[in-house]
């Protein structure tokens, strides 16, 4: 389902639940225990997929359309810690998006500091075309990192945009070539993990500190 490999100080937390990843509970539970557990040493951390073409698909669905009031808001209570976390976490945490990232994937790669994509991928927030709501934090996070006029367009309309356009427009902080996007975010990390600690750990966390999700 999840597993984490080491490179080093490198953590790496790959995602492997075909068909599309979806974050039922157990793949949200099990995503926050391997993002608990990276050895203490780890100086940076990539999030992958190993399933080919999707990043994660978001949501559980069919889950979240039979679950009853009490259970979806757990289920939305869940996603919050869980992506919360990586906002948490003392060292910079890397996306690397090679496949489509959608509703609760995009909110994950939205919870970590850097993202590399590929530019054909698609990202997208399309909850609103659904009837529901990004409830993880993302309606924060994007506005966070776009700014109100494009972040509002993406979450009112549910509109998918591609890797390059996500890079134009500063939601994706680099490109890569499809099929190089995990090595590339792991030489990113790896490049951090080179630097001194106790600087890069200072940076992120008051970087994280500029405008905390929850604020307007």
């Amino acid at each position: 389902m999840i597993h984490v490999e080491q490179h080093g100080d490198v953590a790496q937390i790959v995602m492997d639940t075909p068909p599309v990843n979806a974050f039922d509970r157990p793949f949200l539970e099990r995503l926050g225990e391997a993002l608990a557990g990276v050895p203490a040493h780890t100086s940076a951390v990539v999030v992958s997929s190993a399933v080919p073409r999707i990043f994660a698909a978001g949501g559980d669905i069919p889950y979240m359309a039979r679950a009853d009031l009490d259970d979806q808001m757990s289920y939305v209570q869940l996603c919050q810690d869980v992506y919360g976390a990586f906002d948490h976490i003392a060292v910079p945490t890397i996306a690397a998006v090679d496949g489509a990232c959608l509703g609760g994937g995009l909110e994950l790669a939205l919870s970590c500091d850097i993202r590399v994509v590929s530019p054909d991928v698609r990202l997208g927030l399309p909850e609103a075309t659904l009837g529901i709501l990004a409830g993880g934090g993302a309606i924060h996070r994007i506005v966070r990192a776009l700014g109100q006029g494009p972040a509002r367009d993406m979450l009112l309309t549910g509109r998918r945009i591609t890797g390059a356009d996500a890079h134009a427009v500063g939601l994706a902080s680099r490109l890569a070539d499809p099929g190089t996007v995990t090595a590339a975010a792991l030489a990113v990390a790896a490049d951090i993990a080179a630097l001194d600690r106790d600087a890069v750990t200072t940076v992120t966390t008051t970087a994280r500190a500029v405008l905390p999700v929850g604020r307007p």
